[in-house]
């Protein structure tokens, strides 16, 4: 059955409540193109589609308050998108359905070339040519004519040369669409919503979530306005997204399966709302853990809140929150790799579904399954320098690397204000900022396409409130990073901003890139070790030391295999010192790096047991004595607060591992009673002639030797 209507006439019906929308319906979700292209269409009079309507008398859960005055309902099947934007141009208000996140009011349409546009001011102002859609049809050509005399001139010549024009466009309200009807009061909702997919192939299929969502009103017609209010008070805390995500959660809750299907679909209304009160008290904890706890202040900081799915199913079964400060330290690391490892790019339901069955079994502590399936999936959890080649600033990496900024105490690099305080979004404007702009990267030659994929990656982004960024964008860095270093003292570093004044000039843009994509790979690996409870770090970091020992010696990691005990020789031997603090000052004066003590030259864990008999203390406490005595001794002290020392069991062998960040000062090693200036390059660490120090000192640190 069908009959031909005119979109007055439909728009009526509409303000009537006489065309209703079925719950099952998504929001509404047109773009400003689409809308453009609609108008278009309407005033050449080319064919716009047919509108199709489910016309029942049986009681059915609809959008909205309307209900139909003459006992039958007719539900919109397919044509939503285009008479919500008519309603819209026409009323100037959203239709009583509508549910979406934009509306466009603001469509021009120009008598003279019949273009529509939406409103630009500095092409339309002052153009009389340029007619506001929605005040035109609201007013009607018969009525503009009646009131032609009071115009000005210009515009009244305007509308007279172009009468024919505007006539079209006012007739628009009398175009006719083929309504189509299923009419009878036999069908079922899935039955109805499979007769809108096929009829609506050209457009975009209603999804699982979307079933689901209406499966659940059918059974509790509330859920729809329990699920738009909760997820509206999240939003103003930065943690409302779409209904997908708050329906995965209450479907994991309930039956512990989020595939929203089979047994989902046989839970009971009372069921279903114990679930949501469940997911609720949970989700609320998860925000608050991750804005105070975790540096994630909104889900724009995550690179999709599917890896917020499996921990809130997790809380909800505990009874809304972690049962220990271990448990929460060890899901939040999850959390990170999950997100950087991409865990949920690709067959995101059924990894999706993995997890969440991990979560809701009776173990207490399903995170080591949870980071053992990232490791099967992706061989490693350590970052590289390699995985940020390219990354750009809104990749998962780009995003982490905003989190790692605030951990590590950032502030912006003028006014000093922290990057996690609420004033630097609220009041300045936090941005995404060039190291390198673009302008001096242009003016350097840089303008090919992979050019500007280097340009634009994580690598030559820090983040900076947007007056500073304004007033940095035609600015070398190295002019304006010596003043922040020497007025924001360790700004630049909490950033990981290589400090050597050489890669700072444009011609060093590359090798810039390359020390930075260094420096953040290892403090973002750190940042997230840092999460591991206090006593597990051994057994958490020994995967990760093993490949990196499988990898080899390079210019950022060397091996030693002991400290002080002459394998060869059988005794102590404390040249072998010196070469090991040697090492550490390449690593302290270049990019930072590691030293593995107890790893021989081929990449094997020999244990470091021979050292500790040298010492007064012969255990793991010891060493690290004997080691810091050694660096304030032959470094200094300040040297001390840029490494970290750990210990590993590797095949029954103890290693030593010493993460050496580098220094914001020149680090000299004391060798005979002469200050000697060591550097990392390559795989070797080598002393420096006189000059040649001085020089490098100079360009990095700014100072002399």
């Amino acid at each position: 059955m069908h009959e031909v209507k005119s979109i007055q006439d439909l728009l009526s019906q509409i303000e009537r409540n006489e065309i209703l929308l079925p719950e099952f319906q998504r929001g509404y979700v047109w773009k400003r193109d689409q809308v453009r292209g609609l108008m278009q269409s309407l005033y050449r009079k080319h064919p716009t589609g047919h509108l199709l309507v489910w016309r029942t008398y049986r009681p059915s859960t609809v959008r909205g308050d309307g209900s139909s005055s003459n006992g039958h309902s007719l539900l919109l099947l397919d044509g939503q998108q285009r008479l919500t934007t008519l309603y819209v141009l026409v009323e100037g208000k959203a239709p009583p359905f509508y549910e979406g996140e934009s509306l466009f009011f603001d469509l021009y349409f120009n008598v003279q070339t019949e273009e529509f546009r939406f409103w630009q001011k500095t092409h339309m102002e002052n153009n009389p040519a340029w007619f506001s859609v929605h005040e035109f049809l609201r007013e009607g050509l018969s009525s503009l004519l009646d009131r032609l005399g009071d115009l000005p001139d210009e515009l009244r010549e305007i509308i007279q040369n172009n009468l024919s024009r505007l006539a079209r466009l006012d007739q628009i309200r009398g175009y006719n669409y083929t309504v189509d009807q299923v009419t009878g009061d036999n069908y079922t909702v899935d039955e109805v919503v499979d007769i809108f997919n096929r009829v609506n192939s050209s457009g975009t299929p209603l999804t699982k979530v979307d079933l689901a969502l209406a499966h659940i009103c059918s059974i509790w017609p509330e859920a729809r306005a329990e699920l738009r209010t909760f997820n509206a008070e999240m939003t103003k805390h930065g943690f409302g997204g779409d209904f997908g995500f708050l329906v995965r959660c209450l479907a994991g809750i309930a039956t512990g399966s989020v595939t929203l299907e089979g047994g989902f679909l046989r839970v009971p209304a009372d069921q279903l709302q114990d679930a949501w009160l469940q997911t609720q008290v949970a989700f609320e904890h998860l925000v608050n853990v991750l804005k105070h706890e975790a540096f994630v202040d909104d889900l724009n900081d995550l690179p999709t809140s599917n890896v917020l799915v499996p921990m809130t199913v997790y809380l909800a079964r505990q009874g809304g929150s972690f049962p220990s400060d271990a448990i929460k330290r060890r899901f939040i690391r999850w959390m990170y790799l999950a997100g950087l490892w991409a865990r949920y790019s690709g067959a995101t339901e059924t990894k999706l579904q993995q997890d969440t069955a991990l979560v809701s079994n009776s173990d207490p502590d399903p995170t080591p399954e949870l980071e053992a399936a990232i490791l099967r999936e992706r061989g490693r959890l350590t970052l590289e320098a390699s995985d940020l080649a390219g990354a750009g600033i809104g990749s998962a990496l780009g995003r982490f690397s905003y989190v790692l900024a605030r951990a590590r105490g950032a502030r912006d690099w003028f006014t000093g204000i922290r990057l996690y305080d609420d004033a630097v979004g609220k009041r300045n404007g936090l941005e995404s900022h060039h190291i390198f702009p673009k302008k001096v990267l242009y003016e350097a030659g840089l303008h090919s396409r992979s050019d500007s994929r280097s340009i634009n990656e994580v690598a030559n982004r820090a983040f900076l409130t947007q007056k500073a960024n304004r007033k940095l964008a035609a600015t070398p860095p190295a002019e304006y990073l010596v003043d922040i270093e020497q007025n924001q003292p360790g700004a630049l570093r909490a950033q990981s901003v290589p400090m050597d004044r050489e890669l700072w000039g444009a011609d060093s843009f590359f090798n810039f890139l390359a020390a930075r994509r260094q420096s953040l790979a290892q403090a973002m690996s750190e940042f997230i070790a840092s999460w591991i409870p206090r006593g597990e770090e051994d057994e958490m970091d020994e995967s990760a030391v093993r490949l990196r020992m499988e990898a080899g010696e390079n210019d950022s990691l060397e091996f030693k295999s002991s400290l002080r005990w002459d394998r060869r020789g059988e005794r102590v031997n404390k040249e072998l010192e010196k070469v090991v603090i040697k090492t550490m000052a390449g690593f302290l004066n270049g990019h930072g790096g590691t030293l593995l003590i107890g790893v021989d030259d081929s990449g094997s864990a020999v244990g470091i047991s021979a050292d500790y008999g040298t010492l007064k203390k012969k255990d793991r406490d010891g060493f690290e004595l004997h080691l810091q005595q050694l660096v304030a001794r032959d470094l200094g002290e300040a040297a001390s607060s840029y490494l970290t020392i750990t210990f590993h069991e590797i095949d029954g062998h103890d290693v030593c591992q010493v993460t050496v960040e580098a220094s914001d000062h020149p680090i000299y090693v004391d060798d005979r009673n002469s200050a000697v200036f060591f550097l990392r390059t390559g795989n070797a660490t080598r002393p420096l002639p006189v000059n040649e120090a001085v020089k490098y000192v100079q360009h990095r640190w700014g100072r002399a030797a």
